[in-house]
């Protein structure tokens, strides 16, 4: 099964299930659960990229990225880090309806 970049994703199931970090467009609360859900799978949020949904289409905005900690870092490093962005998101919802997650392995890209 393949990302579909026209679509945005309402389910984090669908991000960790078809390795949508980079790629896939998520819905806010999609991507606060990821960002919630990262560090258990071995992940760490590197970055968050916002923007606006038009059906279809992801238009990215400028002034919404959060750069995150840059792995090899340990699971603590991480859960805090991915709090963090879960809170960002949260921070940057009223004005942005749509999220762009990067999340490597803890160990390394």
């Amino acid at each position: 099964m393949n990302i579909d970049l026209q679509r945005r994703y309402d389910s984090p199931e669908d991000f960790f299930a078809l390795g949508g970090s980079v790629v896939m467009k998520l819905s806010t609360d999609a991507a606060i659960t990821v960002c919630e859900w990262a560090a258990k799978r071995g992940l760490v949020i590197a970055r968050i990229e916002g923007g606006i949904w038009h059906f279809p289409g992801f238009e990215a905005r400028i002034d919404c990225i959060w750069d995150g900690e840059e792995p090899p870092v340990d699971i603590c490093v991480a859960e805090q880090n991915n709090t963090v962005a879960a809170a960002f998101i949260r921070s940057e919802s009223q004005a942005h309806d749509v999220f762009v997650v990067t999340a490597p392995k803890v160990t390394g890209w």
